[in-house]
């Protein structure tokens, strides 16, 4: 195979690649003669068809079929001699093939973009410092509280604080049945702040076992599905049931409830007042680390390839989507979607610049360790995180760690209280 490389913009390649007939010829003479063992012809038993029939009838075919199959594989080869790492899969301009002559053709692509970092040092980051208040740990208790609470059938109308069993039929705009639109045993908390829609509660409110309503409310503008935010909805609900939430004291016996390890009210607020502040800190150290990244954008600006924002964008949306039927393929991506896709890629472009500024790896023996501590703070076995599918992410993750240590050590500081 030869190749040739032609740069066409800052991140597009021409690749040209000539491939040799030999190469060719060994994979057309097989998939000609797999392809005889299997051909019937009027006046031939199968498999007996003379291969002078066999190439003059379906040669032509037998070839294209051989050259879409064998194409991926040479273009690999091609990008891997010329160094190229794709972003998204090349595109075919020209092919030339004859039976019995060599291959050629021009591929165009954009390749990863190599950044060479000129200032990683004198960065600037501001450390949120919080201090856990007894509301933060009452607020958690009131959640668990809530979790642990036990219901009881009432006859009586319905309040703030029970539970709502009900049946829902979706009505069209005139009041009238949507087929196929009942949803039946429905749960609902009364009074729940983060419920989708508190006017739906409100309209419930006084009902009774075995009442039907219509009802018409909105959901909430800030819900993050898009699809119901601020939507309207009509509803005929059947109340089945009325339920009296009971919820626990919290007291000791509430605390040893929780888990075997608290033996204590006050060893279950003391666990809380540290779990919440770890979450600080990590929201702190999330915080750093873009501020950090955002910085090296600035200071390292560059373009990333169309192609590699069109290739991220089709990929998350296949991911999106994977669950759902009728995908739409028409879609066309937002600003905001676009602007994202262009964060989240610099963001990784610059952290391979970074890693490969500083020779950031991670050896067997850190690996091992990381993984060591992983298992006790999660409380499995080491092998069981070994065996894990996503153990390779965790290599990443230390990865990370030790890029963004890198970072910080030269990085400028400044303590805020929040």
């Amino acid at each position: 195979m030869k190749t040739r490389v032609v740069e066409i913009s800052e991140w597009g390649r021409k690749l040209e690649v000539e491939v040799e007939s030999d190469r060719l010829d060994k994979e057309f003479d097989k998939a000609i003669k797999q392809y005889q063992k299997r051909l019937e012809l009027p006046g031939f038993r199968k498999g007996k068809v003379p291969m002078s029939i066999v190439q003059s009838r379906y040669g032509e075919s037998i070839r294209s079929e051989v050259i879409g199959r064998i194409l991926p594989e040479l273009l690999q080869e091609a990008a891997t001699a010329e160094q190229l790492t794709p972003v998204a899969p090349p595109q075919i301009t020209e092919m030339n093939h004859e039976l019995g002559s060599q291959l050629t053709f021009t591929a165009e692509l954009d390749i990863w973009p190599d950044i060479q970092l000129e200032e990683t040092e004198g960065l600037q980051v501001t450390r949120a410092i919080h201090e856990v208040t007894d509301e933060e740990v009452d607020t958690q208790l009131k959640e668990f509280q809530s979790r642990q609470a036990s219901e009881r059938s009432v006859e009586r109308a319905l309040e703030r604080g029970d539970v709502l069993i009900a049946d829902l039929q979706r009505l069209d705009e005139n009041g009238e049945f949507i087929k196929d639109e009942k949803f039946e045993e429905r749960y609902f908390i009364i009074g729940d702040e983060n419920a989708p829609s508190p006017e739906f509660e409100e309209a419930l409110l006084g009902s009774i076992s075995g009442e039907q309503r219509n009802v018409e409310f909105s959901y909430r503008d800030d819900l993050p599905n898009e699809e119901i935010a601020g939507k309207t909805e009509r509803f005929m609900v059947s109340v089945r049931e009325v339920r009296e939430r009971i919820l626990p004291d919290i007291d000791d016996e509430f605390a040893k409830d929780i888990g075997e390890q608290f033996q204590s009210l006050e060893d279950l607020r003391s666990h809380l007042k540290t779990e919440i502040s770890g979450r600080w800190d990590q929201m702190s150290r999330q915080r750093e680390r873009t501020d950090l990244i955002s910085q090296l954008i600035e200071k390292n600006p560059f373009d990333l390839p169309d192609s590699m924002v069109t290739n991220y964008l089709s990929n998350l949306r296949e991911q999106n989507e994977s669950q759902k039927e009728g995908r739409d393929q028409s879609h066309v991506h937002s600003e905001q979607e676009k602007e994202q896709a262009v964060r989240s890629l610099k963001s990784y472009v610059i952290s391979e610049a970074v890693r490969k500024k500083h020779e950031i790896v991670v050896t067997d023996e850190e690996f091992e360790k990381y993984l060591a501590e992983r298992a006790e703070q999660v409380g499995v076995k080491l092998e069981e995180i070994k065996k894990n599918a996503r153990v390779n992410d965790l290599r990443r993750e230390l990865e990370e760690e030790k890029m963004f240590s890198e970072l910080m050590k030269t990085a400028e500081v400044k303590e805020e209280t929040v």
